[in-house]
């Protein structure tokens, strides 16, 4: 049986998608079962959507718990993906986070500045990506807790300081995750070759670089370093490159932006589902509800590698930024 939701719906749905605390993806929740009609069509989607909320209201309960304690490591996942900023004392890690998000780390001239570490949100192609700043990597001193968030996360970004000996900083960040069994999987990084260790992706963010006067500097560390690996020049504190270092974020991560077109209705751009490359309409279905992907028959599609509204079946795969219409 149909569901006929409203417009409300959708839009509610957005705000949902969209919120970052649990409070407010209740509240966000509590308004989109107000939007839905109540007839027999809805009736599996109104008990899916109050269990959800009954899950966070219990998770948000236990949050409030007087005397509970957790690690200051223990950093709740938000957005399509995580990253970390890794790398040694006075690389810029900090003035880095501050230039791309939201966060405020406090940052100075001085060593070990940042003590624990500190999420901001960033948006790159109307996609939210959460990007920790994390204390310096140190052979002195590292928390295990720092390496499990290290694993938890979804890429790297290696930063080091083109004006001091950018190499040593570089050996030594490597060296760190390849003691902790974490390899950076690009031809010539260190590896102590453990049979047991964890590929992640990465890229050398390579700060400091503030005018064009550097870039000789920088092909001169790219060719001495030889390495097929993804390099990118930057300067936290001008803003330089900045907006390519958002797009080889988005590569890296290696997702797209699938953008829901109800029948008979506008696409709405402005909060896309994110999947990864190589996912299919019936990941997107699924991803949307249970339900879309049990009874999902066909779809329309507008974007890449089809023509204006094709229509094709549940195992077509989808491209960034292609506008899909499912039917029930």
């Amino acid at each position: 049986m149909p569901t006929n939701l409203p417009p409300e719906y959708f839009e509610a749905d957005r705000r949902f998608r969209a919120a970052k605390s649990t409070q407010e993806k209740i509240i966000c929740l509590e308004e989109l079962l107000s939007t839905i009609p109540k007839h027999k069509g809805t009736d599996k989607l109104r008990a899916d959507l109050r269990r959800r909320l009954a899950k966070l209201k219990s998770e948000n309960l236990v949050k409030k718990k007087p005397g509970r304690h957790e690690s200051i490591y223990h950093i709740e996942k938000e957005g399509a993906a995580r990253i970390v900023i890794l790398g040694p004392a006075n690389v810029g890690k900090s003035s880095l986070t501050c230039a791309l998000t939201n966060a405020t780390p406090k940052i100075s001239p001085f060593p070990f500045t940042t003590w624990t570490p500190t999420p901001g949100m960033l948006m790159v192609k109307d996609v939210q990506i959460q990007l920790i700043d994390t204390p310096p990597l140190s052979r002195e001193h590292i928390e295990t807790e720092l390496i499990d968030l290290v694993r938890n996360s979804d890429l790297i970004l290696l930063i080091v300081d083109l004006q001091t000996d950018p190499f040593r900083q570089l050996e030594e960040t490597t060296t760190i995750l390849n003691d902790y069994g974490i390899s950076l999987p690009c031809e010539g990084i260190h590896s102590n070759g453990q049979s047991n260790m964890i590929s992640h992706p990465f890229i050398v963010v390579v700060n400091k670089t503030d005018n064009e006067k550097l870039d000789e500097d920088f092909q001169v560390f790219c060719d001495l370093l030889d390495q097929e690996c993804t390099l990118i020049a930057i300067s936290a504190q001008s803003g330089r490159n900045l907006e390519q270092l958002k797009e080889h974020i988005f590569t890296n991560l290696g997702i797209m932006r699938i953008y829901a077109k109800p029948p008979g209705k506008e696409p709405d751009f402005s909060a896309p589902f994110v999947l990864n490359k190589g996912c299919t309409v019936e990941d997107l279905a699924a991803k949307i509800h249970k339900d879309f992907y049990s009874q999902l028959k066909t779809a329309r599609v507008w974007g890449s590698g089809v023509y204006e509204g094709q229509l094709v079946g549940r195992d077509h795969i989808l491209q960034d930024g292609d506008v899909v219409e499912l039917h029930l």
